[in-house]
């Protein structure tokens, strides 16, 4: 699964579903044609409030939406567009969260950087990070 394009996953989810691409299509309002071109990687991802209807249309866990989030946002590196759309709201409303990823980057922080900073907001929120 983590060797498939969005398109590919998409394509995956639907037919687990037993949905056409039609169907999904019309729950998300764009046409059959769009949707098999983003399907067949001819087009990046679908905008966020697609991605939404299309998370709702095929009843999507909260695994499978991050997945399609993150393969949405894979979908349009280099096209200047790369935050899941699940969270670039928080972020870009929040200034404080865009300069932690700044900072971040600036340092060059690595999966175990991120992972002392999860566990530790874990540690004062009072969560278990499991």
């Amino acid at each position: 699964m983590k060797n498939l394009t969005f398109g590919e996953y998409i394509e995956q989810l639907r037919k687990e579903r037993s949905q056409s691409f039609r169907k999904c299509a019309e729950a998300i309002g764009v046409s059959a044609q769009f949707f098999s071109e983003v399907e067949k990687n001819r087009r990046p991802a679908f905008t966020a409030e697609r991605l939404e209807k299309l998370k709702d249309f095929l009843h999507l866990n909260e695994e499978e939406s991050t997945i399609m989030y993150d393969k949405a946002a894979e979908s349009y590196k280099g096209k200047g567009i790369m935050v899941p759309a699940d969270f670039s709201d928080y972020i870009v409303e929040r200034d404080y969260a865009m300069a932690a990823l700044r900072k971040a980057k600036e340092l060059d922080a690595d999966e175990k950087d991120w992972q002392v900073f999860i566990d530790e907001l874990c540690k004062r929120k009072g969560l278990d990070n499991q």
